[in-house]
């Protein structure tokens, strides 16, 4: 090599010259960094396939145009940067930039100044890198150790670790080592220590022959990535010889810097698996040198109550961990945002719409806004109630509330109803489920298995009969007459009966009501609590597929509501109001048991509701916008279940009416 190489990013161990073909003491100088041997003894530069050509450069070639360099096809350029600890070369600026203009590839080299002080190969390394300033797209640095000063193998064996460690330490960087295959062999007993301590790039000078001799058993077997296959080439645009190289491949980004640029939006942090990125929005972009092909481990970190959303660039589509392979320049920014959660309470019903983040609210409804984002939520009351105020994020009684999101966002809105019935008040009816089969005795029967559920028939006459459906899942039914009760009914049967019947007499004369009720239990042989109730005869006359003067569902204590709830998950049961009005909703139970629901206004379906949902919560469900008039609301069990749970119970808790 030459007095002379450099430019910022290449961190080589000095090759040796000519002077390292033939063997040479341990002791000697190497000769390297010499005035160049006179132009009559260049040769042309030849370059076999597979490889890239290149030279290396310092103040021995005085001033050189590039442009002629960069015309004759010369790919790249190292160049000496400096020597020892204050030394630097004075064509190495010029040199680097107007190579770089001219579109060739720069490396910077540091000639080796050794001694058995490691504080001194810091200092070397810590002068090299303040002068080369290494960056990306440059090839890597290098050093050029040709000279040993006297030190013994295991001595300089130090000092080149020293320095190495010290430019990764600074740059995060791996630097390649400038030998010849006799001063590896003798100054530093062949050492195969670098290669196989993650630094594997060799450039190795070695002239007048066809393909190098590779030290360390070939580099520990990566080999060579650059050549000095001569110290006396032709080159136009260079008054005299200069070092020939050659770059093993075809790809110079192969032996090129890397370049990791990444960034963050408020909320978190993104941090390389090295520790150099760590950055959040306040700190802008940060940027991480990398050796060509290394890998990279990038991780957003959301803050606390944050969240991360998604990268950009070239994370884009990984996890919250992403992995790079670096080569060339590469860019990416994390994407952090906040929960932005809308709910309802209140007596009465309305929805929360957020804009642009799709938001339709029944009790609880959330999404994920980035920081900095305008979120508008707009209140609106059904006809039967009225908004009354905000609580969270926004508040006031203004139906519309804009919030800048800058952490979590959590808005409330209070609905009252202008008419509270209570779930079995005036006006409302209840019906159990019906059940069609041929075998019934009307083709139907009514059927429910939930503790408490009651159907009654008016009467006249001193003696009543029921006939029960009987089957594997029956249970008790508790039987009375005009509130007393009279029987303790099992309609349990091994296998499906129709029209058993159960006679009642010594009544008295007069009207009376019937009422059979699920007991809520059963005999030992029972799998369920079913009661069925397939016929009613009274007045001599038989009532097939009867129809109930009266009915209930269960009645429950349904958390987290504290008055009575009445429940059914019989398909086909209903619940009714009569009102009058412009509007009516019904209050229920949102949760994991509950089910999907027809709603029915003057015998027209307009809506299904699912009730289902992952936690327990109260929510309103109804219909506006009616004509003020006398209207009747029909509420029909399904029997199926929602999109958040595997029951199919509806509950009602209670009725508003605007």
């Amino acid at each position: 090599m030459r007095a002379g190489r450099g430019v910022a990013i290449v961190v080589a161990f000095a090759a040796l010259g000519a002077a390292w073909i033939t063997p040479a003491t341990a002791s000697g100088s190497m000769g390297m960094d010499h005035r160049p041997p006179p132009l009559s003894a260049a040769v042309p530069v030849r370059t076999p396939a597979g490889m890239l050509p290149g030279i290396d450069v310092s103040h021995w070639q005085n001033t050189i145009d590039w442009s002629r360099v960069a015309g004759a096809g010369v790919q790249f350029a190292v160049m000496k940067a400096t020597e020892g600890k204050n030394y630097v070369d004075p064509t190495f600026a010029t040199n680097a930039q107007e190579a770089a203009a001219n579109g060739i590839a720069v490396g910077a080299y540091h000639f080796a100044d050794p001694s058995t002080s490691m504080a001194d190969a810091r200092d070397e390394a810590d002068h090299f890198v303040a002068v080369a300033a290494p960056a990306a797209g440059n090839l890597v640095p290098a050093l050029d150790i040709e000279h040993t000063n006297g030190l013994s193998v295991t001595q300089l064996k130090a000092w080149v670790k020293a320095w190495l460690l010290e430019v990764t330490a600074r740059t995060g960087l791996h630097p390649m080592i400038y030998t010849s295959p006799n001063f590896w062999l003798t100054a530093l007993g062949d050492s195969p220590l670098f290669s196989a301590t993650g630094y594997p790039v060799l450039w190795i000078a070695h002239w007048g022959v066809s393909s190098p001799t590779v030290p360390a058993a070939n580099w520990g077997g990566y080999g060579w990535t650059y050549w000095q296959w001569t110290d006396c080439a032709s080159v136009p645009g260079i008054a005299n010889c200069v070092d020939g190289d050659r770059f093993n491949g075809t790809n110079l980004a192969r032996g090129e810097i890397g370049r990791v640029q990444a960034a963050a939006t408020p909320g978190g942090t993104v941090t390389s698996d090295s520790g150099i990125i760590s950055c959040t929005a306040a700190e802008g972009t940060c940027t991480q040198l990398t050796d060509p092909g290394a890998s990279v481990m990038l991780t957003a970190s959301p803050d606390p109550g944050a969240v991360f959303i998604d990268w950009t660039g070239e994370c884009a589509g990984q996890g919250a961990v992403c992995a790079l392979s670096v080569t060339g320049k590469v860019s990416t920014s994390a994407e952090f945002g906040y929960p932005v959660t809308a709910g309802v309470t209140g007596t009465g019903s309305g929805t929360v719409v957020a804009s642009g983040a799709g938001i339709d609210c029944g009790a609880v409804c959330s999404d994920i806004a980035t920081y900095g984002a305008t979120v508008t939520f707009k209140a609106t009351p059904d006809s039967a109630s009225g908004f009354d105020g905000w609580s969270g994020s926004c508040q006031g009684t203004d139906p519309a509330c804009t919030v800048t999101v800058n952490g979590p966002i959590a808005v409330t809105a209070r609905f009252d109803a202008t008419v509270s019935i209570p779930a079995d008040g005036h006006g409302t009816r209840f019906g159990w489920g019906r059940v069609r089969n041929r075998h019934a005795l009307g083709r139907s029967y009514l059927v429910d298995h939930r503790k408490g559920a009651s159907v009654s028939f008016a009467f006249t006459g001193s003696k009543v009969a029921w006939y029960s459906s009987d089957g594997p899942k029956g249970g008790v039914a508790s039987v009375s007459v005009d509130g007393s009760a009279v029987a303790a009914t099992s309609t349990y049967a091994s296998s499906p009966r129709f029209g058993v019947a159960h006679d009642l007499s010594g009544l008295g004369v007069g009207s009376h009501t019937l009422t059979i009720t699920v007991a809520g239990r059963h005999s030992p042989h029972s799998s369920g609590y079913q009661v069925g109730v397939d016929a009613v005869k009274k007045s001599g006359a038989l009532s097939k597929s009867p129809v109930p003067s009266a009915a209930t569902w269960s009645p429950v204590a349904q958390q987290p509501i504290t008055g009575p709830t009445l429940v059914s998950d019989t398909a086909g049961s209903i619940a009714s109001l009569t009102f009058q009005g412009t509007g009516v909703s019904f209050d229920t139970v949102l949760g994991p048991t509950m089910g999907r629901a027809a709603v029915y206004i003057d015998g027209h379906l307009v809506r299904t509701v699912d009730l289902s949902a992952s936690v327990t919560a109260t929510a309103a469900r109804g219909v506006t916008g009616l004509a003020d008039a006398s209207h009747t609301i029909r509420v029909v069990v399904l029997g199926e279940h929602g999109k958040h749970g595997k029951g199919t119970a509806v509950a009602i808790a209670g009725w508003t009416v605007s």
